[in-house]
């Protein structure tokens, strides 16, 4: 059986390599060549039919693809589900838009893209190792989505460069909302650039052109200027290393500041003491607050660089050809590339666990979502009852009216 090799240059990218031997003799289950291989279309000399029919077994999902399948559909329904409500909290509750609130939403945004725009053709491309979608889309979703996950990482990074000024130097910074709009425009813009090699380089590709457009890959094309290796190493560095020191720089200093108490507060005099012993002050409370939401934030990096380092490792032991050409190493690729989805998803249940405000703000929408489906339901069973009663009496009306049609003639008769 051929060994499907994965390649995850591109977290969104998973292709059969053009070199495994899988691919260039078609080996789909069938391990000897018949003897007089000459004058034959393909390479077991059998018709175009029942070479298609092997190439449809080979793409054919197995045990554990489906497996992979139901985790996608659940990566899809919690992550379109949980970064609306993100964005439906800020933006209901005036209180919540905050300058770190306005990043998260810009985030969950982010996010939101991956899960609707890039994960479906994904999900097929994982499966059936087959890009459906023509050259035009791979272009456009690909390049998406490394938009998408640039967004995310330039994010966090302003996050946490903005919680270590608000923190550790309040008295040197103070960030506004105009300042916070301006820097996400920045984040897109900068995203947007750096991943336009990709719309230029990236094409489809079938050796079976001819006869069906399954094992169509999505990959870069080999062009003079582009150096697929370099350009990798690349975004690894900057949207991924670097990233990922300098938010551990940032929120070790913020951890550092919080439970040091050095943060410059307010003296609390005693006349300014509250009257009961249990309740705190509001110095306390906001070092609380602080600390509960410096633990949401460090929580989201910390899930962020444990869902990217798989692809990451595994892109490095490609391009060093360390990764053995295995069946068993080919999970690992499909896991790594489905926790990049899983990144995507599971920032607003860190969310909901972790910040009692995002917590009561999404119960406020479940509970409206709740209310207006139950009113729908008992405003479709009473125009039901209505459209019943009405068919009733309508038909009831003409019961009576053919009744007294059909009996009439019989009493004028009887007259005569």
């Amino acid at each position: 059986m051929a060994v499907r090799n994965y390649s995850v240059d591109n977290p969104s990218v998973l292709e059969i390599d053009a070199m495994h031997p899988a691919y260039e003799d078609g080996d789909f289950g069938i391990t000897e060549t018949p003897p007089n291989a000459t004058n034959c279309r393909n390479e077991y000399c059998v018709s175009d039919e029942e070479y298609l029919d092997m190439i449809k077994a080979y793409v054919f999902p197995s045990r554990f693809e489906w497996v992979l399948i139901v985790l996608y559909i659940q990566v899809f329904t919690i992550g379109l589900c949980g970064n609306l409500l993100v964005c439906f909290a800020v933006w209901r509750n005036q209180h919540m838009r905050t300058v770190t609130n306005y990043f998260i939403v810009n985030l969950a945004v982010a996010d939101l893209l991956v899960i609707i725009i890039c994960l479906p053709p994904t999900v097929l491309v994982d499966v059936s190792e087959t890009w459906y979608m023509g050259a035009v889309m791979c272009k456009v979703v690909h390049y998406m989505q490394g938009v998408s996950v640039s967004v995310s990482v330039l994010t966090l990074s302003c996050i946490s460069v903005e919680r270590w000024y608000a923190i550790c130097h309040p008295l040197t910074f103070r960030s506004t909302t105009t300042r916070v709009r301006s820097i996400i425009v920045v984040t897109w813009v900068v995203a947007l650039v750096i991943l336009i090699p990709e719309l230029i380089v990236l094409d489809t590709s079938s050796k079976y052109e001819n006869l069906t457009i399954l094992l169509t890959v999505c990959r870069p094309t080999m062009l003079p200027f582009y150096n697929p290796m370099a350009y990798e190493l690349f975004k690894m560095v900057a949207l991924y290393f670097l990233p990922i020191i300098l938010m551990s720089v940032t929120y070790g200093n913020i951890v550092i500041c919080l439970w040091s108490n050095a943060i410059p507060c307010e003296p609390t005099t005693a006349s300014s003491r509250p009257l009961h012993n249990n309740s705190r002050t509001t110095a306390e409370a906001q070092l609380i607050a602080r600390r509960k939401a410096a633990k949401m934030l460090i929580a989201v990096v910390v899930m962020f660089g444990v869902c990217y380092l798989p692809v990451h490792l595994t892109n490095i032991l490609r391009y060093a050809k360390l990764l053995p050409e295995s069946e068993n190493i080919t999970f690992f690729p499909l896991v790594a590339h489905w926790l990049c989805y899983f990144n995507s998803a599971i920032n607003p249940v860190i969310y909901n666990f972790m910040s009692a405000r995002f917590r009561n703000e999404f119960k406020h929408a479940c509970s409206c979502c709740t209310r207006v489906w139950c009113r729908d339901v008992r405003l479709r069973r009473r125009q039901g009852d209505s459209m019943y009663s009405y068919r009733y009496t309508n038909d009831m009306s003409q019961t009576e009216q053919m009744t007294l049609t059909t009996i009439r003639p019989d009493i004028n008769h009887v007259d005569e």
